[in-house]
């Protein structure tokens, strides 16, 4: 069956922009430093849900970070962001058809189907980071940029430079992958994960989600407490 990438493509680009507008309108005093896709959550086989976007601003996350960890630790932790959008009627139709095509044929085609979801989110966000550059809503130094637990999806969004710059971890990994090659097999060791502190949970059902802006949330394994209220559109 046929699926309308370009429509996902930009159902993601839209999200993305419209909440940073909306951030940005909201908190003109503060400065807004990315966004990022997060959250992803699917099921071999079977579910494909819409992930969480967020957007960080230099005030809002060193008002959360409180007494167990700094502002420097969340900086890249977009499930501690305050500033959360949860998916709505239309993303969920969006993800219910994605679903849908992936699941086709018996499920012989929902690898491929995820793999090419996973890459139109990434064009999505650079889609995006460019669209919000051209009308000036953020500077060059915004990121947009895709955060799945593995952190595959982030040099794929970023440039090398950025990589390097704001993910030196990432960065040191893919040189040291780079590496192996030169040793014998019996010396290779895999990678672990550049997410120590976080792990991919099932999205809650509409009915278990607490109402929005209801204060602090965080879905599963990402869950912080912290003082203070997150936005929740």
């Amino acid at each position: 069956m046929s699926f309308n990438w370009a429509g996902l493509e930009q159902a993601v680009q839209d999200q993305l922009t419209g909440f940073v507008r909306r951030m940005r309108a909201d908190h003109p005093d503060d400065r807004l430093y990315a966004a990022a896709v997060h959250a992803f959550h699917a099921e071999t086989g079977s579910v494909i849900a819409w992930p969480l976007v967020a957007v960080a601003g230099e005030r809002a996350v060193a008002s959360v970070a409180g007494d167990r960890s700094t502002s420097g630790e969340l900086r890249w932790s977009p499930a501690d962001w305050p500033w959360q959008l949860d998916p709505g009627p239309a993303e969920d139709g969006w993800a219910a058809r994605l679903e849908e095509a992936a699941t086709a044929d018996g499920g012989r085609r929902w690898e491929p189907v995820h793999a090419r979801y996973l890459r139109t989110v990434v064009k999505a966000c650079r889609a995006a980071r460019r669209a919000l550059l051209a009308e000036g809503t953020v500077g060059r130094e915004f990121l947009v940029v895709a955060m799945d637990e593995a952190g595959e999806l982030v040099p794929r969004t970023l440039t090398p430079a950025q990589v390097r710059r704001h993910f030196p971890e990432l960065d040191a990994e893919s040189r040291e992958t780079a590496r192996p090659a030169a040793f014998p097999a019996d010396r290779r060791t895999a990678s672990p994960s550049p997410w120590p502190r976080h792990r991919t949970a099932p999205p809650p059902s509409a009915a278990s989600r607490p109402p929005r802006c209801s204060g602090p949330w965080a879905r599963g394994p990402y869950r912080r407490w912290w003082s203070g209220s997150p936005t929740r559109a």
